[in-house]
């Protein structure tokens, strides 16, 4: 995938703000001091994977359980599709979304298809 030069600096950010986070981390601080004072010195590499794929949105249906178990993950769905739904009609779910679904061993009801 070629990327452009704006994506290029989104995602160096991005590896900032990852950076920033873990080390401005007051647990992993302390987790490092209590390291330090058992007697030993610390290196701390961390490696983060960052996928990327084009957006595309496809329709399913998702039910209220389908929203209930999702819930239980405490994987959100997002407030405006819910609003004016009833039970059966349909949400925008990503391909991404739906991989994500099936590595859970979720069959995704696919309408379109």
């Amino acid at each position: 995938m070629q990327l452009d030069d704006n994506l290029k600096q989104v995602l160096r950010e991005l590896g900032r703000a990852i950076n920033e986070a873990v080390s401005d981390s007051d647990r992993i601080q302390k987790a490092i001091a209590g390291v330090r004072s058992a007697g030993y010195d610390i290196v701390l590499k961390l490696d983060a994977t960052i996928g990327l794929a084009p957006r595309e949105s496809k329709p399913v249906r998702m039910t209220v359980q389908d929203r209930r178990f999702l819930d239980s993950l405490r994987i959100r769905v997002d407030d405006e599709i819910l609003e004016d739904e009833t039970d059966e009609e349909r949400v925008t779910m990503t391909p991404q979304d739906i991989k994500f679904l099936r590595s859970l061993k979720i069959s995704v009801d696919n309408m379109d298809e």
